[in-house]
């Protein structure tokens, strides 16, 4: 291979591993924030049923519900639903917002210094 065709294959590798690296990049963002809103849509949900789950007897089996517990339990079911589809729509929403960037996620990088004899430190390249 000429010097010219080495440039070229490498150009085309770093290019490629570029374009692996933003796409796996793309993925992790995506499936953090997934993990996040789920984390916030069932956390909050959960919040209520421990506070005001006692109003529809929140644990209890259907057959020891009062009939008060059971109009709550069906007014909390409809709620829950709406909440979560309403979450899930907008999750889809900020992942596909996601698909409309390049990303890159940063890692870490350290910069070594070298100090070679009788002189000053330098920041290795």
């Amino acid at each position: 291979m000429s010097n010219n065709e080495d440039k070229k294959y490498l150009g085309a590798h770093k290019k490629a591993n570029e374009k692996r690296y933003e796409a796996h990049s793309k993925n992790t963002l995506k499936r953090h924030m997934e993990t996040k809103f789920r984390t916030t849509m069932i956390g909050a949900l959960s919040k209520f049923e421990k506070i005001f789950g006692d109003l529809w007897g929140h644990g209890l089996p259907d057959s020891d519900l009062s009939e008060t517990q059971r109009k709550f339990k069906e007014k909390w079911q409809l709620a829950r639903t709406e909440i979560l589809n309403n979450g899930n729509n907008q999750m889809r929403a900020a992942l596909s917002e996601i698909d409309n960037n390049t990303i890159k996620y940063n890692k870490s990088q350290y910069n070594f210094l070298i100090k070679q004899d009788n002189q000053e430190l330098t920041e290795n390249e």
